[in-house]
C-alpha cells in the first residue's frame, strides 16, 4: 500500500463526530479484492489484547490478536470494504450508559475526543494478496457496536496515536 493511501486510511481512523454530526465518507484503498469467508474465525483467538495496551506497545510489522467494539465514530464500517473501526471494549459506548442519550450510541459521543482517539483502531481486512477485500461486513452478521477479535499484521505507526491492523481473521464474540 503506497504511503498516502496508508496517511490517508490512517486519518479516516481517527476522524470523529459528535452525536448526529455529518461526515464525509471515508476514502476507500484502492483496488479491493473479493473475498470468500475464510477469513471468518468460527472459534475466538487466544491471546486478545485491548486497543489501549496494544497502542501502548505495537510496533509495525507485529502480529496482534486485538479485542475491540465496532464503533468510535458515525461510520465506522465503511460501505462495501472491509475496513472498519473499533474501541476499547473497557469503554462504554453511550449505549451502555442506561439513558437514551443519543440516536448513535456507537459513535461513542459520551466520551472525550482525547478518550475516542487513544482507545481507537482501524481494521481492514485483507486477502492472501494484501488487499482491502471487497465485501460488506454486515452481509456476514457483523453489526454496530459488535465485540470482535481480529487477527492481523500492525501497519507502519505514522504516530502513538494511530493503530492499522491488517486482518487476516476476525471472530465476532458471541456470534
Amino acid at each position: 500500500m503506497k504511503v498516502h493511501t496508508l496517511l490517508a486510511t490512517a486519518v479516516v481512523g481517527v476522524m470523529l463526530t459528535g452525536c448526529g454530526k455529518s461526515e464525509e465518507q471515508a476514502s476507500a484503498p484502492s483496488a479491493p479484492t473479493t473475498a470468500d469467508t475464510t477469513w471468518l474465525l468460527a472459534s475466538m483467538p487466544d491471546g486478545a489484547v485491548e486497543i489501549a495496551a496494544l497502542k501502548a506497545t505495537a510496533k509495525a510489522g507485529d502480529e496482534v490478536v486485538m479485542r475491540g467494539t465496532i464503533g468510535g465514530r458515525k461510520d465506522p464500517m465503511t460501505a462495501g470494504l472491509a475496513v472498519f473501526v473499533v474501541m476499547d471494549t473497557a469503554i462504554p459506548s453511550c449505549a451502555d450508559m442506561g439513558e437514551d442519550h443519543c440516536a448513535t450510541p456507537w459513535d461513542y459521543c459520551c466520551e472525550s475526543k482525547e478518550s475516542i482517539i487513544a482507545n481507537n483502531a482501524t481494521v481492514q481486512l485483507v486477502g492472501a494478496d494484501g488487499r482491502v477485500l471487497d465485501l460488506d461486513l454486515t452481509e456476514h452478521g457483523f453489526a454496530l457496536l459488535d465485540e470482535v477479535v481480529v487477527v492481523g499484521t500492525v501497519e507502519p505507526r505514522p504516530s502513538d496515536d494511530i493503530l492499522i491492523i491488517k486482518a487476516t481473521g476476525i471472530h465476532r464474540v458471541d456470534g
